[in-house]
């Protein structure tokens, strides 16, 4: 309800300062999750377009490669985070409990979504390979850049330029793990 939103408590002596809303620990464990699909997602993703060249992307083989990396990466953090929570709980999780955690995983799975699209673009001849291979690229290292505000709204806090900042460091890492993956594999 709109009434609740507005009403929500506030903790003026939070590291935000005054007027931030107050996060639970639940809440905080709910967005450390997503964060750690966002980053893994867009690292194994930005590795697997490191690998490709531009005729890669003449036939199926791009689209695939990338498709497949979230994909797979996507049912393996799935399976692994979903193992790991029946041990917290000492049992077999529910439903509802699978879905939430698929919805953690998500980010995983749309870090591939605007690569493959531009990707199946330059294979219906819209745009240049070359050209859908290096927005590909760029759009992913956004992806990397915005963590900052990512994990700033994740974790409720006052978007400011603190976390773009932090974003830009955090891309350099993850631009720098993901070109050690792509050189220790291929």
């Amino acid at each position: 309800m709109a009434s609740d939103a507005v009403s929500e408590p506030v903790d003026p002596s939070g590291p935000e300062g005054a007027g931030s809303p107050p996060r639970d620990r639940a809440a905080l464990e709910d967005a450390a999750g997503r964060i750690s699909a966002y980053v893994y997602g867009n690292i194994l993703v930005l590795a697997a377009l490191i690998a490709l060249q531009p005729d890669d992307l003449d036939g199926p083989k791009g689209v695939g490669y990338v498709l497949g990396t979230a994909v797979s990466t996507f049912i393996a953090h799935l399976f692994a985070e979903t193992s790991a929570q029946r041990v917290r709980l000492d049992r077999p999780l529910t439903w509802e409990e699978l879905r939430h955690e698929a919805r953690h995983a998500a980010p995983i799975a749309s870090t591939a979504a605007t690569p493959t699209l531009l990707m199946i673009g330059a294979l219906a001849g819209w745009w240049p390979t070359t050209v859908a291979l290096v927005l590909s690229i760029a759009v992913t290292i956004g992806r990397l850049v915005a963590l900052g505000w990512v994990v700033g709204r994740l974790s409720r806090r006052r978007v400011s330029r603190r976390p773009f900042v932090s974003g830009l460091l955090l891309a350099a890492v993850c631009l720098l793990v993901a070109v050690l993956k792509w050189w220790l594999t291929h």
